[in-house]
């Protein structure tokens, strides 16, 4: 792969990674916030929250995905690139993985201890089935983005040599997508007591390697991108039609109408106009003093899990879409706060768990 200038090279400066990584773990929040799935799909809390839950929100993935393999290939130039890259990955991806996924099996453990009747199934303490339960995530499910990120980076050496060939690049990439959509969502294995685990899902492979073809096609992603900023108007007005034709395919996909249409192709297009939207809005704010994306993503779910003792008893006295707002209000705040104490006064842990980021 040919050197590139550090103009073309930079895509999306960091400040913008920043913010657009920081917004999409807030985003994921709001996806296991969703409180409204016992309501029928016109109703109206149900109809407001599948919008933004399993509409705009679901927008964080893809841009993950797309991002983290941008971020891989930025500087690669030889194939000893990549092992070096693979290495760093190891620290910054599979370290915060076994952690996030060591502290939640723990967390169950001592609490299923405490509350009868917490698990379904017990929690099997010998060897095999404990390293089964941290390397497949049994205890949060949320963990599934990274460790399909890891998958897809053992990969990138034979993506490397995809690359070389930009015309084999792209057809790959269509190849995959079309898979997706037509042939096989993902290879699952089934890892303890029959719960399954997908080992390979082929669509968010398809954002990864779209974000590994973006160095390859930087200059016309460049110009893409200038077009965007030269007709900010026009780009806004679009992106609020579609935006609009979004919110009620959601509601269709929710009904099952549409699933593979919403989740295959309008959830990239859907991806790439926050993009847009991030891009023409964020340098208008002063740069966000951010806590770790990881810790973020990472405690969230546990802080909802301890947040729904409290919200039990409260939850027949409220609407639901009350309580939808106040737990993704909640459960953000405390996540960051959290984030926050553990990088003023707990580094060795922050480290551990943000992957060193």
């Amino acid at each position: 792969m040919d050197r590139k200038s550090d103009k073309n090279t930079l895509l999306f400066d960091s400040r913008f990674m920043s913010v657009i990584f920081f917004i999409c773990s807030i985003m994921v929040v709001g996806i296991h916030s969703y409180n409204a799935g016992s309501l029928p799909s016109n109703h109206i809390a149900s109809y407001i929250e599948g919008f933004f839950c399993h509409g705009l929100f679901v927008a964080a993935v893809p841009i993950f995905f797309y991002l983290s393999g941008y971020l891989f290939f930025r500087n690669i130039d030889i194939i000893n690139d990549v092992f070096k890259k693979i290495k760093t990955r190891t620290k910054s991806v599979l370290m915060p993985f076994l952690a996030w996924s060591s502290l939640y099996f723990l967390f169950y453990l001592v609490a299923s201890s405490l509350i009868s009747g917490l698990l379904n199934d017990p929690i099997l303490l010998d060897p095999l089935s404990i390293v089964k339960y941290i390397i497949f995530y049994r205890y949060s499910f949320a963990l599934w983005y990274m460790h399909q990120l890891i998958m897809f980076v053992l990969l990138t050496p034979i993506i490397y040599i995809v690359m070389k060939k930009r015309w084999f690049a792209v057809s790959l990439l269509v190849i995959c997508c079309l898979f997706s959509v037509f042939v096989e969502d993902s290879i699952d294995i089934v890892v303890l007591n029959g719960n399954s685990r997908s080992l390979f899902q082929f669509n968010f492979f398809g954002y990864y390697l779209a974000g590994c073809l973006s160095v390859k096609f930087i200059g016309e992603v460049n110009k893409i991108k200038e077009c965007i900023f030269r007709n900010k108007k026009l780009t806004l007005i679009i992106t609020a039609v579609l935006l609009i034709v979004f919110s009620f395919l959601s509601s269709l996909a929710f009904d099952e109408i549409v699933p593979v249409f919403y989740k295959r192709i309008f959830v990239p297009i859907v991806a790439i106009l926050l993009f847009i939207v991030v891009g023409l809005i964020y340098q208008k704010f002063p740069y966000p003093k951010q806590v770790s994306t990881m810790i973020v993503y990472g405690v969230h779910t546990l802080v909802g899990i301890c947040l729904s003792f409290v919200y039990t008893p409260i939850s027949p006295y409220l609407p639901k879409l009350a309580m939808f707002c106040i737990s993704f209000a909640i459960t953000s705040v405390l996540s960051c706060l959290i984030a926050y104490i553990l990088k003023r006064y707990f580094k060795p842990i922050y480290f551990v768990l943000s992957g060193g980021r």
